[in-house]
């Protein structure tokens, strides 16, 4: 499919969105924010990934067929990890044989 005259700015507009998320994506990597590094840089990604969907690969002026055929694995998949979370959660933890409780830290008595 040949690119319209009036699509280039715009998709230079998403590189330049894409580049500037990777910017902040990198400069989230030098602070120390402890887990919100993890939620940051996810939240960043995600929006990555929806700006190369809509844009790049023409969700946006697609059929609902289509958008529903790309919509569908992510909800599958958003339903899996609940569903992993809520298995992972509910564990008891309990060491195996082979590994040691942890120690009491000795005060030097």
């Amino acid at each position: 499919m040949k690119p319209h005259a009036s699509d280039t700015p715009r998709q230079l507009g998403v590189w330049a969105c894409l580049v500037v998320l990777l910017a902040i994506t990198i400069g989230t990597s030098f602070l120390h924010l402890g887990t919100w590094n993890m939620v940051i840089n996810l939240a960043i990604a995600v929006l990555k990934a929806l700006l190369v969907a809509v844009f790049f690969m023409h969700l946006g002026r697609a059929h609902a067929l289509l958008r529903l055929a790309s919509a569908v694995p992510v909800a599958i998949l958003a339903i899996l990890f609940v569903l992993a979370h809520g298995d992972y959660a509910s564990r008891i933890k309990v060491p195996a044989a082979w590994q040691v409780p942890p120690r009491e830290a000795s005060t030097g008595r």
